[in-house]
Protein backbone atom coordinates (compact mmCIF):
# COMPACT_ATOMS: atom_id res chain seq x y z
CA UNK A 1 0.00 0.00 0.00
CA UNK A 2 1.34 3.62 -0.26
CA UNK A 3 1.83 5.93 2.51
CA UNK A 4 0.96 9.35 1.45
CA UNK A 5 -2.40 11.82 0.09
CA UNK A 6 -3.86 11.08 -3.33
CA UNK A 7 -1.83 12.37 -6.21
CA UNK A 8 1.39 11.67 -4.51
CA UNK A 9 4.58 9.18 -5.32
CA UNK A 10 5.63 7.71 -2.57
CA UNK A 11 6.73 5.10 -0.93
CA UNK A 12 5.62 1.37 -0.43
CA UNK A 13 5.01 0.39 2.56
CA UNK A 14 4.90 -3.46 2.20
CA UNK A 15 7.73 -3.08 0.28
CA UNK A 16 9.71 -1.13 2.47
CA UNK A 17 8.39 -4.12 4.71
CA UNK A 18 9.28 -7.23 2.54
CA UNK A 19 12.89 -5.38 2.23
CA UNK A 20 13.65 -5.28 6.31
CA UNK A 21 12.52 -9.10 6.33
CA UNK A 22 15.20 -9.63 4.39
CA UNK A 23 17.59 -8.03 5.80
CA UNK A 24 16.53 -9.27 9.53
CA UNK A 25 16.79 -12.71 7.84
CA UNK A 26 20.05 -12.20 6.52
CA UNK A 27 21.56 -10.69 9.71
CA UNK A 28 20.25 -13.35 11.50
CA UNK A 29 22.10 -15.92 9.64
CA UNK A 30 25.38 -14.71 9.26
CA UNK A 31 25.59 -14.54 13.04
CA UNK A 32 27.61 -17.40 12.77
CA UNK A 33 30.13 -16.02 10.66
CA UNK A 34 30.30 -12.70 13.10
CA UNK A 35 30.57 -14.43 16.33
CA UNK A 36 33.15 -17.43 15.40
CA UNK A 37 36.00 -17.36 13.39
CA UNK A 38 35.45 -20.82 12.07
CA UNK A 39 33.23 -20.29 9.87
CA UNK A 40 34.70 -16.94 8.49
CA UNK A 41 37.52 -19.00 7.25
CA UNK A 42 35.55 -22.16 6.18
CA UNK A 43 37.15 -24.37 8.47
CA UNK A 44 34.53 -26.76 10.47
CA UNK A 45 34.26 -25.60 14.60
CA UNK A 46 35.52 -28.55 16.36
CA UNK A 47 32.62 -28.18 18.77
CA UNK A 48 29.56 -27.97 16.19
CA UNK A 49 30.69 -30.50 14.15
CA UNK A 50 28.35 -33.14 14.86
CA UNK A 51 25.90 -34.99 12.10
CA UNK A 52 22.96 -33.02 14.03
CA UNK A 53 24.97 -29.58 13.60
CA UNK A 54 25.45 -30.28 9.66
CA UNK A 55 22.41 -30.99 9.36
CA UNK A 56 21.31 -27.86 11.37
CA UNK A 57 23.89 -25.73 8.76
CA UNK A 58 22.22 -27.50 5.86
CA UNK A 59 18.84 -26.42 6.74
CA UNK A 60 19.54 -22.37 7.51
CA UNK A 61 21.58 -22.26 4.56
CA UNK A 62 18.75 -23.97 2.68
CA UNK A 63 16.27 -22.00 3.82
CA UNK A 64 16.70 -19.01 5.26
CA UNK A 65 19.45 -17.81 4.10
CA UNK A 66 18.66 -18.89 0.32
CA UNK A 67 15.21 -17.26 0.39
CA UNK A 68 16.26 -14.19 2.46
CA UNK A 69 19.03 -13.46 -0.50
CA UNK A 70 16.45 -14.19 -3.08
CA UNK A 71 13.67 -12.18 -1.44
CA UNK A 72 16.55 -9.04 -1.41
CA UNK A 73 17.71 -9.21 -4.56
CA UNK A 74 14.30 -9.46 -6.27
CA UNK A 75 13.30 -6.32 -4.15
CA UNK A 76 16.41 -4.93 -6.10
CA UNK A 77 15.34 -5.74 -9.02
CA UNK A 78 11.69 -4.30 -8.43
CA UNK A 79 12.93 -1.23 -6.70
CA UNK A 80 14.48 -0.57 -10.27
CA UNK A 81 11.52 -0.51 -11.91
CA UNK A 82 9.29 1.13 -9.47
CA UNK A 83 11.83 3.98 -9.71
CA UNK A 84 12.10 4.03 -13.34
CA UNK A 85 8.04 3.83 -13.91
CA UNK A 86 7.75 6.90 -11.35
CA UNK A 87 10.45 9.02 -13.32
CA UNK A 88 8.41 7.96 -16.33
CA UNK A 89 5.40 9.65 -14.98
CA UNK A 90 6.96 12.73 -13.72
CA UNK A 91 8.31 13.55 -17.11
CA UNK A 92 12.11 13.38 -15.52
CA UNK A 93 15.52 11.91 -16.65
CA UNK A 94 15.76 8.15 -14.73
CA UNK A 95 19.39 7.72 -15.53
CA UNK A 96 21.42 10.31 -13.79
CA UNK A 97 19.50 9.82 -10.21
CA UNK A 98 19.96 5.78 -10.48
CA UNK A 99 23.95 6.53 -10.82
CA UNK A 100 24.27 8.56 -8.35
CA UNK A 101 22.03 6.06 -5.82
CA UNK A 102 24.89 3.71 -7.32
CA UNK A 103 28.04 5.79 -6.31
CA UNK A 104 26.55 6.24 -3.01
CA UNK A 105 26.06 2.40 -2.74
CA UNK A 106 29.56 1.32 -3.96
CA UNK A 107 30.82 4.11 -1.90
CA UNK A 108 29.27 2.75 1.37
CA UNK A 109 30.01 -0.93 0.03
CA UNK A 110 33.90 -0.10 0.04
CA UNK A 111 33.62 1.21 3.16
CA UNK A 112 32.11 -1.80 4.59
CA UNK A 113 34.18 -4.26 3.21
CA UNK A 114 37.36 -2.15 4.52
CA UNK A 115 36.28 -1.00 7.62
CA UNK A 116 33.54 -3.90 9.51
CA UNK A 117 32.95 -7.01 6.88
CA UNK A 118 35.08 -8.43 4.02
CA UNK A 119 31.81 -10.30 2.93
CA UNK A 120 30.11 -6.96 1.18
CA UNK A 121 27.70 -7.35 -1.48
CA UNK A 122 27.12 -3.54 -1.55
CA UNK A 123 29.42 -3.13 -4.35
CA UNK A 124 28.56 -6.13 -6.43
CA UNK A 125 24.60 -4.70 -6.03
CA UNK A 126 25.90 -1.01 -7.30
CA UNK A 127 27.53 -3.30 -10.32
CA UNK A 128 25.13 -5.18 -11.55
CA UNK A 129 22.56 -2.11 -11.00
CA UNK A 130 24.73 -0.54 -13.74
CA UNK A 131 24.04 -3.57 -15.99
CA UNK A 132 20.79 -3.50 -15.15
CA UNK A 133 20.33 0.11 -16.00
CA UNK A 134 21.97 -0.42 -19.69
CA UNK A 135 19.57 -3.55 -20.49
CA UNK A 136 16.46 -1.69 -19.35
CA UNK A 137 15.02 -1.73 -22.74
CA UNK A 138 15.76 -5.16 -23.36
CA UNK A 139 13.08 -7.32 -24.47
CA UNK A 140 11.73 -9.89 -22.38
CA UNK A 141 12.28 -12.94 -24.11
CA UNK A 142 15.48 -11.72 -24.44
CA UNK A 143 15.62 -11.13 -20.95
CA UNK A 144 14.18 -14.54 -20.13
CA UNK A 145 17.14 -16.32 -21.76
CA UNK A 146 19.80 -14.47 -20.78
CA UNK A 147 18.29 -15.18 -16.89
CA UNK A 148 18.19 -19.08 -18.21
CA UNK A 149 22.30 -19.00 -19.37
CA UNK A 150 23.39 -17.07 -16.15
CA UNK A 151 21.45 -18.99 -13.50
CA UNK A 152 22.42 -22.05 -15.26
CA UNK A 153 26.25 -21.16 -15.87
CA UNK A 154 26.44 -20.17 -12.26
CA UNK A 155 24.93 -23.32 -10.80
CA UNK A 156 27.30 -24.85 -12.53
CA UNK A 157 30.37 -23.13 -11.53
CA UNK A 158 29.14 -23.78 -8.07
CA UNK A 159 28.40 -27.49 -8.55
CA UNK A 160 32.20 -27.69 -10.14
CA UNK A 161 33.52 -26.04 -6.90
CA UNK A 162 31.60 -27.91 -4.38
CA UNK A 163 32.60 -30.85 -5.80
CA UNK A 164 36.32 -30.15 -6.05
CA UNK A 165 38.67 -31.59 -4.03
CA UNK A 166 39.24 -28.84 -1.82
CA UNK A 167 36.11 -28.58 -0.92
CA UNK A 168 36.26 -31.92 1.38
CA UNK A 169 36.73 -31.22 4.50
CA UNK A 170 35.21 -27.54 4.80
CA UNK A 171 32.09 -28.70 6.58
CA UNK A 172 29.88 -26.65 3.83
CA UNK A 173 30.64 -28.27 0.20
CA UNK A 174 28.78 -26.71 -2.02
CA UNK A 175 25.64 -25.49 0.14
CA UNK A 176 28.48 -23.32 2.40
CA UNK A 177 30.46 -22.48 -0.86
CA UNK A 178 27.67 -20.75 -2.75
CA UNK A 179 26.45 -19.33 0.50
CA UNK A 180 29.74 -17.76 1.18
CA UNK A 181 29.62 -16.43 -3.08
CA UNK A 182 26.68 -14.54 -2.54
CA UNK A 183 27.97 -13.12 0.56
CA UNK A 184 30.98 -11.84 -0.75
CA UNK A 185 31.71 -9.20 -3.47
CA UNK A 186 35.26 -10.25 -3.19
CA UNK A 187 36.90 -13.38 -4.63
CA UNK A 188 36.57 -16.73 -2.65
CA UNK A 189 39.34 -18.64 -1.28
CA UNK A 190 39.09 -22.20 -2.51
CA UNK A 191 42.10 -23.40 -0.49
CA UNK A 192 40.91 -24.27 2.62
CA UNK A 193 43.33 -24.08 5.97
CA UNK A 194 43.84 -27.29 7.54
CA UNK A 195 40.51 -29.07 8.90
CA UNK A 196 40.21 -28.05 12.66
CA UNK A 197 42.98 -26.15 12.89
CA UNK A 198 42.18 -22.29 14.39
CA UNK A 199 41.59 -19.70 12.18
CA UNK A 200 44.73 -17.34 11.70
Amino acid sequence: MNDGSPGTFSRIADVDALRAVALLLILVVNIAFFASGYPFHLVPDPAHDSWGDQAARWVVEALPAMKAYLLFSFLFGYSFTLQLDSAARRGVDFAPRFRRRLAGLFVLGILHAVLLFQGDILTTYALLGLVLLATRRVAVGTALRAAVLLTGGIGFVLALAGSSPTSSGTGGSCVGRSSWAIRSAWPVRWSSPRVGAPPT
